[in-house]
């Protein structure tokens, strides 16, 4: 670790990476190559982070590369597993926003993830339904004890 932030010290912030390249076909030197590329943006944010955050595009369309690549050779994607939820697509909007806009976007941004999520957690109502064992009607109770008829999904009926 000590041997890698001497090496970028000794470097400076005017860091020039000289492409080399080979142009084979092979899907491991294509792989290889894109690694080097993420390597190199990841040398360039290590040497200067407030001058290279920018890069972090550089990675994002490194990534989708990488992504065509394995296709062009018939290697199959998996999807991940994981079902996304509305807080997923929250975090993920915010995060272009972020990418968009800077620092302050990326504060914007988590600023409203927290909003989004306390008014969620406020709002939701937990009630339990019943059925009543004579009849078969659904009832919750209410805040002053009261027994409300109601459907299925715990909506109450009108004056019925």
């Amino acid at each position: 670790m000590d041997d890698e932030k001497e090496f970028f010290e000794r470097a400076g912030p005017e860091v020039e990476f000289t492409e080399v390249r080979n142009t084979d076909n092979n899907l491991d030197v294509k792989v290889k190559n894109l690694r080097d590329d993420a390597m190199n943006v990841y040398a360039l944010i290590i040497s200067d982070p407030m001058k290279h955050g920018h890069a972090i595009d550089e990675l994002r369309r490194n990534f989708m590369a990488l992504a065509a690549t394995l296709l062009e050779h018939g290697v199959r994607l998996e999807l991940p597993k994981k079902d996304r939820k509305a807080e997923d697509v929250i975090k993920e909007a915010a995060g272009e926003l972020g990418s968009m806009f800077g620092a302050q976007g990326v504060t914007y941004g988590l600023s409203f993830i927290n909003r989004v999520r306390e008014n969620i957690a406020t709002t939701k109502e937990e009630v339990v339904i019943y059925e009543d064992e004579d009849t078969g009607a659904l009832y919750f109770i209410d805040e002053n004890g009261d027994e409300v008829e109601c459907d299925e999904y715990g909506e109450p009926f009108d004056g019925e």
